[in-house]
């Protein structure tokens, strides 16, 4: 009887046991809309598994220079990582010398163990965890900007009626005018290209903008507009022909116009 339960209970654990959170996480690295880049400041939550939320431990990567930086519980640190597909690995590290605590001591020795144990990263919707081989090692999460941005395209003409919104929760459009506007999730991905071209823009300038050309003073093009709305502020540009908008705002639109086309 003992061993009928034996070979039950192990039957039982082979078939019914789930999936671990590395087989999880794994599996989720096929996920095309998963956001697969490193940029910006990510909070440091965990260390294995355990809770070290309460050290406000930080780590920074910069995609351009692929230097990297954060705060490890009591000192700073700073260095060089590189990165291809899900192997990441971290040169040398340095980091400022002050006095710690000793609980905030070994909390900071074991993050930067971790650093140089890192062989894998698997990313998750906005965050990743750090692996050596199958071993959890860290897992972090993308600390969010305190910002609301909205952006607003338009291009009217006698034939022609588009109406784009975007905004990190979702993507609208509509194509008739009074008519009811379709509506789609805002990829994490399209958002942060989004985000990453704005930056390109002087926003408080774009009233300023000269269109290139003047084709929709005769019906040769739909009048094209951008808005911007940052944080409550609200910045328009002058009109221009749909099709070709100003140098310095081209990108931008573009990118816009890209979002939508999957909604139509």
């Amino acid at each position: 009887m003992k061993s009928f339960l034996m070979i039950f209970s192990i039957i039982v654990l082979r078939c019914c046991w789930g999936p671990t959170d590395f087989q999880l996480m794994l599996a989720q690295q096929n996920d095309n809309t998963l956001l697969k880049t490193l940029n910006g400041t990510y909070k440091i939550n965990t260390l294995g598994y355990d809770d070290v939320s309460s050290y406000s431990l930080n780590i920074t990567f910069d995609d351009n220079t692929k230097k990297v930086s954060g705060f490890a519980g009591c000192n700073r640190f700073f260095g060089t990582y590189s990165i291809k597909d899900n192997a990441l690995t971290f040169g040398d590290i340095g980091s400022t010398k002050m006095m710690c605590q000793d609980e905030e001591n070994k909390t900071e020795t074991k993050l930067l163990k971790a650093f140089k144990k890192a062989n894998l990263i698997l990313f998750k919707e906005g965050g990743f965890s750090l692996y050596n081989k199958k071993k959890l090692l860290l897992s972090a999460e993308k600390e969010v900007e305190n910002i609301s941005v909205n952006f607003e395209y338009s291009a009217l003409s006698r034939g022609t009626y588009k109406l784009i919104n975007i905004n990190q929760k979702s993507v609208s459009l509509t194509n008739k005018q009074k008519g009811k506007p379709n509506t789609k999730v805002c990829r994490e991905a399209d958002w942060s290209n989004l985000m990453k071209t704005l930056k390109t823009v002087d926003v408080e300038n774009i009233a300023n903008l000269k269109a290139p050309s003047e084709d929709r003073f005769f019906d040769g093009a739909a009048i094209g507009n951008l808005k911007i709305t940052y944080n409550g502020i609200v910045y328009e540009s002058q009109s221009f022909d749909h099709g070709n908008p100003p140098k310095e705002i081209a990108i931008l639109v573009k990118e816009i116009l890209s979002i939508s086309e999957n909604i139509e």
